[in-house]
């Protein structure tokens, strides 16, 4: 029943379902929440009034309005002056009547200063109830919202608010840095609980929302992926799951910077303790007293006092002997050493060349292919001293041994009729000495 007996507001609302226009402004909060704050008061009225106007088409659009400004005022408690709804229960364990305080909706300003509409815990279970759908499955619906809004189509939004969250990541790193650089600079500065630790949980609850709506998000964009044909819808696609990648890559080193926080602030509390140089300071000698001799009588004599009280030491050096006097008067302050400016020059890295040209190689490869062609049993030994016996110089022999031994190897043997076996022995020659090696033919061995 909506407004009293015989009323113009009872004529209005005849035929109109209220309870479905209710239910319908919270789906559509609940979609806006997914991918934003919420939604606006004049997104939320024009879509009450289309819904109405299709429940009743001889409703003008000033009276689908007020239909719309009616559901929206009831779901805000208008006609309370805003205030929490409050409804009373049965308390078992206390055997007395209890009140709970509520709100299904809340009218609050995003981070661009808009206000928006977004349904509270409150609002999401009268959502539920009207849907008959039991609690313990909300979880499970709020996860499928996202996929819902990805299969509607709404790419751009959704890129827009990926690309808002990672902006907001970006600011909560930069915050992070400038607080720890102002507490290196002047340590004492900034407080722990009052500065940095509500920063940090702030930071640590923005990455944990973000990342399991992220990650609800590029599921649901790689399954419609799969689906896409058309190549705008699939450029969209593409460009919201770079988009999320990103913002989880700034979120990634946004977690580093959390972890290191507390560290960092406590490596700059410590140079309260540490003495730090006078780098920087004009000279008393070469600057200040030669511009002071400088200065007309008259200004002397008027800044006397304060010329003459900028001379002594904040704290007066106890000097115990002359010995001591005439080295305090003689001291003098050493320059800071200068860092060195020259960068110094990069010089391009040769390789090395190779210990045997490739002619040599071949050469090589074909002298063992012709003595593996006889078709016996030969000792890598028995190879080397004929390769003596013949003439072949000492570079040639060297890359013999190299290529024989490599042949141990299945993957690098080039010589495929024959197998290489370890005899168990040793070798010893004026070009190399190691392990003994067989080269059998594979068809003795067979």
């Amino acid at each position: 029943m909506v407004g009293d007996e015989g009323s113009a507001d009872r004529t209005l609302f005849h035929g109109i379902d209220t309870h479905y226009l209710a239910l319908s402004a919270l789906d559509l909060m609940m979609e806006a929440t997914t991918v934003s704050s919420g939604s606006t008061s004049v997104e939320v009225i024009e879509h009450l009034a289309n819904i109405a106007d299709c429940m009743k088409p001889g409703l003008t659009s000033s009276q689908t309005r007020r239909v719309a400004d009616f559901v929206l005022d009831a779901l805000n408690n208008k006609a309370n002056n805003h205030r929490e709804f409050q409804a009373d229960y049965f308390d078992a364990a206390t055997c007395s009547t209890k009140f709970v305080r509520y709100r299904l909706v809340r009218f609050e300003s995003d981070a661009d200063d808009v206000y928006r509409y977004r349904p509270t815990a409150e609002g999401y279970l009268v959502y539920l109830g009207m849907l008959d759908l039991a609690p313990e499955d909300s979880q499970e619906l709020m996860e499928k919202m996202l996929d819902l809004l990805v299969r509607r189509g709404r790419f751009e939004a959704a890129v827009e608010i990926a690309r808002r969250a990672r902006k907001y990541s970006i600011e909560y790193r930069q915050l992070i840095r400038d607080r720890l650089y102002q507490a290196y600079r002047a340590p004492g500065s900034i407080n722990w609980s009052r500065d940095m630790a509500s920063r940090l949980n702030d930071a640590r609850a923005h990455v944990r929302q973000r990342q399991a709506e992220d990650a609800r998000m590029e599921e649901a964009v790689g399954e419609a992926l799969l689906g896409a044909e058309e190549p705008k819808t699939r450029e969209n696609l593409v460009q919201l799951k770079e988009t999320i990648r990103s913002a989880s890559l700034i979120r990634l080193q946004l977690v580093t910077d959390i972890n290191v926080a507390p560290e960092r602030f406590i490596e700059a509390q410590r140079a309260v303790f540490r003495a730090r140089k006078p780098t920087g300071l004009p000279d008393l000698e070469p600057q200040l007293l030669p511009q002071l001799v400088n200065l007309p009588t008259r200004v002397l004599s008027a800044q006397a006092d304060t010329f003459l009280s900028a001379l002594y030491p904040p704290v007066w050096p106890k000097v115990y002997d002359l010995n001591s006097v005439f080295a305090l008067l003689l001291e003098q302050r050493s320059d800071d050493v200068e860092v060195e400016t020259d960068p110094g020059t990069i010089e391009k890295q040769e390789p090395l060349p190779d210990q045997f040209s490739k002619e040599l190689v071949r050469r090589a490869n074909d002298w063992l292919a012709n003595k593996f062609s006889v078709g016996q049993r030969l000792r890598i030994d028995q190879l080397l001293d004929a390769a003596e016996d013949e003439g072949l110089d000492r570079t040639m022999r060297r890359c013999l041994v190299l290529i024989l031994f490599r042949s141990f190897a299945s993957s690098e043997n080039e010589f495929q009729d024959v197998n290489v076996e370890l005899t168990g022995g040793t070798f010893h020659l004026d070009i190399a000495q190691g392990s003994a090696l067989d080269f059998v033919p594979k068809g003795e061995k067979e």
